[in-house]
């Protein structure tokens, strides 16, 4: 009897390790392996989405600068106007009188014989 309780003991622990190796190690490797490939496809599926929005964003930047022309030719515009609008208050405010009245009824002067 003294024997073979050693050997049921060795027996269960073989068991046990054929079980780890052939069974359980394996599983565990597979639900990694198969983690490692739902990961690697989640990552193509973002690095489609990220070239997708770098092209995004180089259109943007493309239109933000257009826009920045734009905004630079109005700014230019405004001045012009607003230079524009200075010199006529200039001439507006150097003016007579009359010269006032007649500019403001737009009367239109011409000489004639008698």
């Amino acid at each position: 009897m003294k024997i073979w309780k050693p050997i049921v003991s060795v027996l269960w622990l073989v068991v046990l390790i054929l079980v780890l190796v052939f069974y359980i190690i394996p599983q565990e490797e597979t639900i990694q392996n198969d983690t490692i490939e739902k990961l690697e496809k989640a990552n193509e599926v973002l690095e489609v989405k990220n070239i997708s929005l770098d092209s995004e964003i180089v259109r943007l930047k493309q239109q933000a600068d257009s826009l920045n022309g734009f905004i630079i030719q109005n700014n230019q515009t405004i001045l012009n106007l607003q230079n524009r609008l200075n010199e006529k208050i200039n001439i507006i405010n150097t003016m007579s009188d009359m010269e006032l009245y007649s500019y403001f009824a737009r009367f239109k002067t011409i000489s004639s014989k008698h």
